[in-house]
């Protein structure tokens, strides 16, 4: 068993607010919303797209390109490598005094051109502002983040019992 982190969160991309809840476990995590649940163990991804009474199911094993995409752990843990840090001074955010720190992609052709992160003067992470480099932006409001959690070996593994779905698509 290992120590986690668990995050409650809301997107909002062109007024479109998707709320819902992550945990991860170093590489593991399971992100987790009304309309998709995706876990991941560190070597397979489920993705389960539930709308309609129509649950479907899609397996694979990503390459490190696509999980950069869409695993946080490997999104913030690569930001010395593929990001430069400036500082972006300091912005009231629903009434509280937050630190933004910028990170621009080295990359021009990177999936996202920069990441605006939002830390409060106590030391909560409250937002992250994702620019894609055609400037669509993608905002992450963090409701609430606890650490320290221990997860049961089995969390990060897609549960046929508990999540049947009525299609499954085996990309491995």
């Amino acid at each position: 068993q290992n120590k986690g982190t668990e995050i409650a969160f809301r997107i909002n991309e062109e007024g479109v607010r998707i709320s819902g809840k992550l945990l991860m476990d170093g590489q593991k995590f399971i992100y987790d919303t009304e309309e998709m649940k995706i876990w991941y163990d560190g070597t397979t991804q489920w993705t389960l797209q539930m709308g309609n009474g129509y649950n479907e199911l899609y397996i694979n094993n990503p390459t490190p390109e696509e999980q950069q995409a869409i695993n946080p752990y490997q999104l913030l843990s690569s930001y010395k490598d593929n990001f430069t840090a400036t500082d972006g001074g300091e912005k009231s955010l629903n009434g509280k005094l937050a630190h933004m720190v910028k990170l621009h992609a080295n990359d021009e052709s990177a999936e996202l051109g920069s990441i605006n992160i939002y830390i409060t003067n106590d030391g909560t992470l409250s937002l992250l502002e994702l620019i894609a480099p055609d400037d669509r932006a993608y905002k992450i409001e963090v409701r609430s983040m606890r650490n320290g959690l221990t997860f049961p070996k089995d969390t990060f593994t897609y549960s046929a019992k508990d999540y049947p779905a009525d299609e499954v698509i085996d990309m491995r």
